[in-house]
């Protein structure tokens, strides 16, 4: 069985908790997610075990515990992200410090002395990355095809990841760095590869997250496990397992792909509103937001359908979230209105109510459990068509398109 990691190391906004779900291999119960769980913040996944991080900063595990992996070291508080290997799990606490647990066969949970000012983790197969405030990567464990071994002169590192014999960095100017194990290829980085804003390591092959939402892999491709789904877009994270990928697009939905021999590549019918994701050994993770969006509700429809209705005018876009979240929902700077290319083709509706408003709003109504976000739109948006980009703060976007007369 193989490591895996590539987690996301939290949730797209602390505040925002959610729910945990789990599915494929469970031969030892690692899809058997803990009744009563919730206020998860993080999730991390190892071969056969699976992690939680909550809100509170206390870690639950559960799975595979033969070396103790799937059981924190009482009292661990303050953590702020969690990474699994194949048997070892490991913890970066809110004051940049690390701490590690379960086998400690080849020094992986061996965390170095004096090691502070770190912030972001990654475990592989048998060995722990480690990156620190200053961009520079620390690493321990065993060092079989060289994974120990970073490159001299690697500064301007942020973000890591490891694989199973091999690992990798992402630096500030969207560059990919691999070392280690190469039989498969895993640690070849595409000629050419730039504008990389997040990567992932599998067991034998890596990942790579563009700026333009879309994904590059390599390595091993026995099978599928780095052949990208065709016309794959709008992907926020990525994470690579044994031998299966997962992507998670900005609206929440969950793409897998590759081994699919125990069922992880087969999402849960419902599964929606997912905003952290994690590949295992054999058994996939998803964290869905508590922001539990419903869809648009009244005179508003969703993409393909445009929108159409007189510039200037007050929108008022409705929808529902399961309950009151308060009106702290949205991420910085959005609601967003971007242009969008007119196509004389789309199906259109005429938005059959709107109102008058001097500057855009939200409510809630706690009679109908549904929040009113009054759109301000400009005159001066006449012959033109706009999208409407509602970024919550869980990272989740949903979006409507209109065209203005």
């Amino acid at each position: 069985m193989t490591a895996l990691t590539g987690a996301m190391p939290g949730a797209a906004h602390a505040a925002v908790t959610g729910t945990v779900a789990v599915w494929g291999w469970n031969i030892y119960g690692q899809t058997d997610v803990p009744a009563g769980l919730d206020g998860v913040t993080a999730i991390a996944s190892g071969a056969n075990h699976t992690l939680a991080l909550k809100s509170d900063g206390t870690v639950v595990g559960w799975g595979e515990n033969f070396e103790g992996e799937a059981s924190p070291p009482a009292g661990l508080r303050g953590v702020v992200a969690l990474t699994a290997g194949y048997d070892h799990t490991v913890a970066l606490k809110r004051d940049g410090t690390v701490v590690a647990w379960g086998s400690n066969e080849t020094g992986q949970t061996d965390v170095p002395a004096q090691l502070l000012g770190v912030q972001a983790i990654a475990a592989g197969h048998f060995h722990t990355l480690a990156l620190k405030n200053d961009g520079t990567v620390v690493a321990w464990g065993w060092n079989s095809g060289g994974q120990l071994n970073v490159p001299a002169g690697l500064q301007g590192v942020r973000a890591v990841a490891a694989g199973r014999y091999h690992s990798v960095a992402l630096t500030s100017s969207g560059q990919v760095v691999a070392w280690g194990a190469n039989y498969a290829g895993q640690s070849t980085v595409p000629a050419g590869l730039h504008g990389v804003v997040a990567i992932a390591a599998g067991s034998e092959n890596t990942m790579a997250l563009k700026s333009d939402g879309t994904v590059v892999a390599w390595g091993s491709n026995l099978v599928g496990q780095s052949h990208v789904p065709a016309g794959l877009r709008n992907v926020r994270a990525i994470s690579s397992g044994g031998a299966h990928a997962l992507a998670l697009r900005r609206d929440g939905s969950l793409v897998a792909w590759g081994d699919d021999s125990e069922g992880q590549t087969d999402r849960p019918p419902g599964l929606r509103n997912v905003m952290a994701l994690a590949a295992g050994g054999y058994h996939t993770v998803a964290l869905q937001s508590s922001l539990d969006f419903g869809g648009f509700v009244g005179a508003v429809n969703a993409p393909p359908t445009i929108n159409t209705l007189q510039a200037g005018v007050g929108v008022p876009v409705k929808f529902s979230l399961g309950g009151d979240h308060g009106l702290a929902i949205f991420a910085g700077a959005y609601p967003a209105a971007r242009t969008l290319a007119c196509s004389p083709d789309a199906r259109t509706d005429e938005i059959e109510q709107t109102v008058r408003a001097d500057r855009s709003r939200l409510t809630y109504n706690a009679d109908t459990g549904t929040y009113t976000y009054v759109w301000k739109t400009d005159p001066a948006w006449s012959g033109q068509c706009r999208r409407l980009v509602l970024r919550f703060a869980d990272g989740i976007e949903h979006t409507a398109l209109f065209r203005f007369r």
